[in-house]
């Protein structure tokens, strides 16, 4: 450490030292508790602590649970700064702003462009188990007291390898028995929803306790481009005390105007086949937003303060869906192309219309775009699905009243009796009276 940058941290100290002074006062000892307390999930700061791993280009992580405290492991290549504490305001504006400085700070964030972690707010959720988080960095090694006071360690962990960087974070809170935030944060673990699935640098994450081990991979098995769309055939693992869970996608995904990526996930069936899933919106990780599609959805969302909802009536969300919307009638051709379009599509993509709010109502977000973009390619491309994976048009295509007619009539007979060139029955398994007796009237209307 050179003595700058500990001149810098010494005067952190005295500063945030003041600040704890204010905040200890009665009067604002609820602004801690309204930091903290933003969570209706309060293992929610595994997903925070992920984030900032993958911001500072960590390639793997490891929670290892304790009786006494989680220990939090991490590669990453950017390592913790300091810097002056009277050039917060200018350094925060340009970018500058020294992780200790964030970390000890209250909605003061390192954050840039490319980053998608809050060291100020967000990390502050690993107050709900530890009242002193200690943090093991190469170049340097320090505590939090008071919530943001930073103090130096005397001493370094023995085993952390030099180009790891560790957090530590005891179960020291008075009202929480460590055995009640043990237990917690290994239900936690054990129950993460796809947490590298939308990351850029971390690949794995795993964690281990006194007799459960885990880890979470992302195995990509085939990558097409087309139209500025990539296309990943992936499998996300789970391997949990020798057993093993996967779940396979089809992951769509093109850059937002703010440089990160949107992406729209399909669920993928043993069979290799498209299936419904239900999954919130992610914005990296999953919020609380329900979307009601079968399918998923990511974009770098303007979140709620405690990142479980998308923001409503801002102009940026409102973009970032039409994005996604026009990238999810986009991706229609290329699950034609891969002969992955069925009558099971209508499983999938929206089509009653009564389940989506109106774009403009401020107090929801709308997911309706999604509905009118993948309706409108579906009345102007050729992806109506026909028998022998076989697609048509919208004007070429006729929907049987009766699915046994399908049975009866050929598609040649069928271009003779109506006189329409290349003629085909569409949706062949599925007759509008079976949709009906179904009571699917939405579905009904839909397809005629």
């Amino acid at each position: 450490m050179t003595e700058q940058v500990k001149q810098w941290f010494d005067a952190l100290t005295q500063d945030r030292s003041e600040s704890a002074r204010m905040l200890e006062k009665p009067s604002m000892r609820g602004v801690q508790r309204s930091v903290v307390d933003k969570y209706s999930d309060q293992a929610h700061f595994i997903y925070e602590l992920l984030q900032n791993a993958d911001d500072v280009k960590a390639t793997t992580a490891t929670f290892r649970l304790e009786d006494n405290g989680l220990y939090f492991i991490h590669n990453g290549s950017v390592l913790f700064s300091v810097s002056n504490p009277q050039n917060e305001e200018a350094d925060t504006k340009n970018g500058k702003l020294g992780h200790i400085n964030a970390i000890t700070s209250i909605a003061n964030s390192n954050k840039t462009d490319t980053s998608i972690g809050k060291f100020g707010v967000g990390f502050k959720a690993v107050f709900q188990y530890t009242e002193k988080p200690h943090i093991y960095d190469p170049k340097i090694q320090f505590k939090i007291e008071r919530f943001i006071v930073p103090h130096m360690l005397d001493a370094n962990l023995e085993w952390r390898e030099y180009s790891e960087t560790v957090f530590f974070f005891p179960f020291d809170r008075k009202e929480k028995q460590p055995q009640e935030s043990h237990d917690e944060i290994l239900e936690k673990l054990k129950a993460l929803e796809f947490p590298v699935l939308f990351l850029s640098s971390l690949k794995s994450v795993s964690f281990k306790a006194a007799d459960v081990t885990g880890e979470y991979a992302k195995e990509v098995t085939r990558i097409i481009k087309q139209g500025g769309i990539t296309v990943e055939w992936i499998t996300l693992v789970l391997e949990l005390s020798g057993g093993r869970t996967a779940q396979r996608l089809l992951l769509f995904t093109r850059n937002s105007g703010s440089g990160h990526p949107c992406s729209i996930g399909y669920a993928l069936g043993e069979n290799g086949r498209l299936m419904p899933i239900d999954r919130p919106a992610f914005c990296f990780f999953p919020t609380k937003e329900v979307t009601n599609l079968n399918f998923i959805l990511h974009a770098p969302f303007l979140l709620t303060d405690s990142r479980e909802g998308i923001k409503a009536g801002e102009k940026h969300n409102n973009e970032l869906i039409e994005q996604l919307a026009e990238l999810a009638a986009n991706s229609l051709p290329i699950l034609r192309d891969e002969k992955l379009i069925d009558d099971g599509l209508l499983e999938i993509i929206p089509y009653d219309d009564a389940r989506f709010s109106w774009p403009g109502d401020r107090r929801k977000i709308s997911f309706r775009p999604f509905l009118t973009a993948i309706k409108d390619k579906l009345q102007t491309d050729t992806l109506l699905p026909a028998a022998k994976m076989e697609y048509s048009s919208k004007s070429r295509s006729y929907w049987a009243s009766d699915a046994d007619l399908v049975g009866l009539f050929s598609d040649e007979q069928l271009v003779q009796l109506t006189g329409t060139k290349n003629a085909h029955w569409v949706f062949p398994s599925l007759g509008k009276k079976e949709v009906l007796n179904a009571k699917k009237n939405a579905l009904a209307d839909y397809i005629d």
